[in-house]
């Protein structure tokens, strides 16, 4: 490999806040999968959820495909240049690489209820994202958790590597209205089951960017 090849492999020494308490010393984390985190605007969040709301099967659990007039309903606050510009600054900061335009190959919709859960998964795309739209009303000591972080709550849970000594595997974070998330797509994931009432709806999408030619 070639020089240029090696430094984008190359993590910034930045350090991670763990303690204050460390006497002078410093934590780093610089190896692993990034994850990109974003607030989507809430003309968007609104438009998406006008769209599910006009959907039958939106009683219940159920996941279901957006139109393409959907996906560009908004000329350039649509959903698709939306998500398009954000996966192009993810992969600029990561790899320092332009990209001359994002292929998708879905936008879909996840309406999850009470107790229902996504298995751990990863997607059959380069780049993954997920953008919530609704969250429930948590039962009083749901995010107390159990086995995991957030369990009962309904967090996200991002998963890599294992049982490794000296090093995390689990990142986990709440949903929140308008949260929108960017990460590769071969990074396992799973969507915890929560407790309460109402609806977590989240709208997850995969892409594929294309390169600018040197």
């Amino acid at each position: 490999m070639n020089k240029r090849n090696i430094e984008r492999y190359e993590a910034k020494p930045i350090p991670v806040p763990i303690s204050e308490n460390l006497e002078g010393a410093e934590v780093f984390s610089p190896f692993g999968p990034m994850i990109l985190k974003s607030k989507a605007p809430e003309s968007l969040v609104r438009r998406m959820n006008q769209y599910a709301n006009t959907n039958p099967r939106t009683q219940g659990a159920c996941e279901f495909l957006l139109t393409n007039e959907q996906c560009m309903d908004g000329g350039e606050d649509s959903l698709i240049r939306y998500t398009g510009s954000l996966i192009q600054t993810y992969i600029f900061h990561i790899d320092n690489l332009k990209i001359a335009s994002v292929d998708f190959e879905a936008f879909w919709i996840v309406n999850q209820t009470a107790q229902t859960s996504s298995p751990t998964h990863f997607h059959s795309c380069p780049i993954a994202g997920i953008l919530y739209l609704q969250t429930p009303t948590l039962a009083d000591g749901a995010e107390d958790g159990n086995y995991m972080l957030g369990r009962n709550a309904g967090y996200i849970n991002f998963l890599h590597g294992g049982n490794q000594q000296f090093s995390k595997s689990i990142a986990s974070f709440r949903p929140v209205v308008g949260d929108i998330y960017i990460f590769p797509g071969w990074l396992l994931h799973v969507a915890e089951p929560f407790l309460g009432t109402g609806t977590r709806r989240s709208l997850a999408f995969n892409a594929k960017p294309q390169f600018q030619v040197r």
